[in-house]
């Protein structure tokens, strides 16, 4: 069986029409999930593109290959996927970016349009000041519009899609089955749709109808929640600034749509659908505000929680399962449909029993993320069952919310309810499972040593000033300040860090 592998990039599930959304317009989509099996709770390595893509490929959690942040991209060191199926001769072609480093032995044999990670997201870097509003996002977000001249961009996801259906035509070997692993950039952002997606969105985003969460108040947050949202500018942010946003995104999760519709027919016209599996998912989620955030690298399921969705030959049809997955989980169900056993030391399992409606599959206990980056001062990582989420702070209080009565996470039961038996034994359970997996304070400790040392090294080179003045900083390396023509250019002139 061959497998066609698509990632788009920060799409948040519940921004489709098959998870319950019923603005958003994703047909192609929706036609996966009727034809296969959606997974409803599944979940990220980590809410950030780099640590993300790193794990997943390596089919290794974050902490175990030290991609932590934008700034530690994958080096193929550790090995993964690609080296896996070069080894037992199944040809891999990637088509889009991958995030890895750049020039680094990934194992995949074929790299089209790929680019590599050179640059470095230095906010990851200081982490031990207190986190300091990043004007820039706040900008991309005050700039999301219509975009006339969209379709006349030299490089974007018609152009990946483009080459991809050339594969598949042309270049695809037809002797021996392979994995096509497809990376779009949509729904990313900055939010700049074409006239007629803008118009159509425009005249039913309301205001009005938007959810509760994205109207949260500040002072509810956990302290680590406070911290990211005024880092991330979620707190500078009006109603109209949200509205905005959510047209720009209900938009591009459309065009994505489309490129993934594409891909559909391609296969359909090339007679590949009766022998080839196909996996949709996304790196991360994204917030558009919610509990006052934009973007990702937070701890709720806007954030961390994918579309998860596999079809194809001998796949049930229209089912959904609610046993809980993960983005470690698309190595080893990839292995199994080229009918492979995935090798001792990867993590994660495969869903393509469970997908088929073998009985006695296996299934996951829970699912994982964690997060050590921007705004964030220490490290943070939750652990999910489906039924309830924890979410561990190291230096601060934990978090506890139950997926099920409570879908917008706003009520904290460690706050609101700390006596009730059912959420002690649920912090009990969950913790559990998490030291499973690891030492929360010794990953911590790790985490920000090697990011001490990813600093000092460009700062030795001399990136590190380049990466600082690049983001809109004035020329101090040994903490970030906000430069003036960057605060004039938001209208945040009368700024400061006590305000």
């Amino acid at each position: 069986m061959n497998v066609l592998f698509v990632m788009s990039d920060q799409h948040n599930p519940m921004f489709s029409g098959c998870y319950g959304n019923p603005i958003t317009r994703t047909p192609n989509i929706d036609r996966l999930a009727e034809t296969g099996v959606r997974f409803e709770y599944s979940y990220c390595s980590s809410p950030l593109c780099i640590p993300s893509r790193g794990s997943m490929f390596s089919g290794r959690y974050t902490h175990e290959i030290g991609t932590w942040c934008n700034s530690s991209p994958w080096d193929g060191k550790s090995k993964g996927w690609g080296h896996f199926f070069q080894k037992n001769k199944i040809p891999v072609c990637s088509i889009g970016r991958n995030d890895f480093k750049e020039g680094c032995d990934s194992g995949i044999e074929t790299h089209i349009l790929n680019r590599g990670r050179n640059s470095y997201d230095i906010h990851s870097l200081y982490r031990d000041q207190a986190a300091l509003p990043r004007f820039s996002k706040m900008k991309q977000m005050k700039n999301t519009r219509k975009r006339d001249d969209y379709y006349n961009q030299p490089f974007n996801d018609i152009v990946i899609t483009g080459r991809a259906i050339q594969w598949l035509k042309e270049d695809r070997p037809k002797d021996t089955q392979w994995v096509l692993n497809v990376q779009l950039f949509d729904p990313h952002p900055g939010w700049a749709p074409p006239p007629d997606l803008w118009d159509y969105y425009e005249s039913v985003v309301k205001v009005d109808d938007l959810n509760e969460k994205y109207f949260e108040s500040y002072d509810k947050l956990h302290p680590y929640h406070q911290a990211f949202a005024s880092h991330h500018c979620g707190k500078f942010a009006d109603k109209e600034d949200i509205r905005r946003a959510h047209i720009g995104y209900h938009a591009h999760c459309e065009l994505f749509d489309r490129e993934l519709g594409k891909l559909l027919i391609t296969l359909e016209n090339e007679k590949l659908m009766e022998d080839t599996l196909i996996i949709y998912t996304s790196d991360h989620g994204e917030n558009c505000r919610a509990h006052q955030m934009w973007g990702k690298m937070n701890m709720y399921e806007d954030s961390i929680r994918v579309p998860l969705i596999i079809s194809g030959p001998g796949i049930q049809k229209g089912v959904v399962e609610k046993s809980p997955a993960g983005l470690v989980d698309v190595f080893p169900t990839i292995a199994e449909a080229v009918g492979l056993q995935n090798d001792t030391g990867y993590r994660g399992i495969s869903l393509l029993g469970l997908a088929q409606g073998k009985e006695n599959a296996p299934k996951n206990k829970f699912a994982f993320s964690e997060f050590h980056a921007n705004g964030w001062p220490e490290g943070t990582f939750a652990i999910s069952n489906g039924k309830y989420k924890f979410v561990e702070c190291v230096g601060e209080r934990p978090m506890l919310f139950d997926l099920i009565n409570d879908p917008n996470e706003l009520h904290d039961l460690i706050i609101e309810a700390p006596s009730r038996e059912d959420v002690k034994e649920q912090i009990k359970l969950l913790r559990s499972y998490l030291l499973e997996i690891c030492d929360p304070e010794i990953v911590n400790k790790k985490a920000k040593q090697d990011q001490a040392d990813i600093k000092e090294m460009l700062l030795k080179s001399g990136q590190l000033i380049k990466e600082i003045e690049a983001r809109g900083y004035e020329s101090n390396t040994d903490k970030l300040i906000n430069r003036k023509d960057t605060l004039e250019s938001v209208g945040m002139q009368n700024w400061s860090p006590d305000n």
